[in-house]
């Protein structure tokens, strides 16, 4: 009973659900990063190209386009728990799924299931967190759960080539162990997550759930959050997911390629911890155009330099990327006629607009990368539209 009554005080149970929220986040980004450091190795063994390998590395996020909005609008009224238990699941069951593919179809049918999932994951921790701290906890419970992803990717990058793959034997066989764990801490959610809301109890929201729709997406700030966010999974997708065969097209070999390539994930746990927490409501904008300037600049010298300055290149992209989240989505939560309430279909939008960028990015890469034998077209249009993103930053009011 004592145990029970900790659980569900909220002044000590945000903490517990944070933790488990990292957890959920961890098994997505671990089983999301598993396939850029394979393909290679799954391109030959199916006889893929790049461009194909392209659109199935932005597959995975294609479904947060017709999705992300409807699933926020079912996290608002149903609550997260649930909702978020079946994206795990389905992840899981995708990672697990891959492993018996054998052609180019049957690939993206099983890596488009972890984007059905995907989307309850993403927008259902968002409201989480929003529900679960204010004020500048929210900021830096921001920056915690964003790094578990983080964490999850940069070990399918190191790992994979280096030590899973060696001792699993095969390909499909390593998206099968992913696949396990993350129905290990499926399990962990369902047995250990609670509803945990800060403010009105969602079920006595006053507004008609079309009215609230209607104000949010009447809301041109939220749109341009949204829009100047979507940035973030345009490189995630298109520049991160690619980076293991950019620099193996550089002559590192898989293991070494996929070591470096966890470089930014694991260094942007610096700036996702430090500066979104760091930073305040009304005074993140011009942050925000530096992080996007420097980001655009790193990307182009990734793709021109090597030795030191590459590694260089990397770990400073990785810093400021690493922010750019977190920042987006503490600065959504606290615009205007959003807060707690309406995260469900706020981020439902960003998300959806970012799966829009999500699957743009990597086939593009794929594309112009099999057109014109070279990633540095490529990184030149990722890097161009990231700095065009300045532009809708300098009109962008956060109170």
């Amino acid at each position: 009973m004592k145990n029970d009554a900790h659980l569900t005080d909220p002044s000590s149970y945000r903490w517990i659900i944070l933790a488990l929220s990292w957890l959920v986040y961890f098994a997505f980004g671990l089983i999301l990063g598993s396939i850029p450091p394979l393909v290679n190795v799954i391109a030959t063994d199916l006889s893929l190209t790049y461009s194909e390998m392209g659109i199935i590395l932005g597959s995975v996020i294609l479904m947060f386009i017709p999705l992300a909005i409807p699933v926020g609008i079912g996290i608002d009224r149903f609550g997260q728990k649930k909702m978020i238990a079946l994206g795990i699941l389905l992840v899981s069951s995708s990672a697990i799924l891959r492993s018996f593919a054998f052609s180019f179809d049957t690939l993206f049918l099983t890596v488009l299931l972890f984007g059905v999932g995907g989307p309850t994951i993403s927008v259902g921790l968002s409201k989480v967190v929003a529900s679960s701290f204010e004020g500048k906890e929210r900021g830096l419970a921001s920056g915690i759960y964003i790094t578990g992803p983080v964490i999850g990717s940069a070990l399918s990058l190191a790992l994979t080539n280096s030590f899973i793959l060696p001792l699993v034997g095969t390909w499909r066989n390593v998206f099968s162990l992913y696949g396990i764990i993350g129905f290990l801490i499926a399990f962990t959610w369902i047995l250990l997550a609670r509803e945990s809301t800060i403010g009105p109890d969602q079920s006595r929201i006053v507004l008609p759930l079309k009215n609230r729709l209607r104000s949010l997406l009447g809301h041109k700030y939220v749109w341009m959050v949204a829009i100047i966010g979507s940035q973030f999974f345009l490189v995630f997708y298109g520049f991160v997911n690619w980076l293991p065969t950019l620099l193996e097209a550089k002559g590192m070999d898989p293991a070494t390629a996929g070591i470096l390539a966890s470089v930014p994930p694991l260094v942007g746990l610096i700036g996702s911890g430090i500066i979104p927490a760091a930073s305040t409501a009304g005074s993140r904008k011009p942050i925000i155009i530096a992080l996007l300037l420097i980001e655009g600049v790193c990307m182009y010298l990734v793709g021109i330099t090597s030795g030191s300055f590459l590694l260089s290149s990397l770990i400073i992209y990785g810093i400021v990327s690493g922010a750019l989240l977190p920042l987006m989505l503490v600065t959504m939560m606290d615009l205007p006629k959003v807060g707690a309430e309406h995260m469900g279909i706020a981020s439902g939008l960003f998300f959806s607009i970012g799966g829009t960028m999500g699957f743009i990015g990597p086939s593009i890469v794929g594309y112009l990368t099999d057109l014109t034998g070279s990633f540095l077209p490529a990184l030149i249009l990722l890097a161009i539209i990231v700095e065009a993103m300045i532009i809708p930053t300098l009109f962008l009011k956060e109170d």
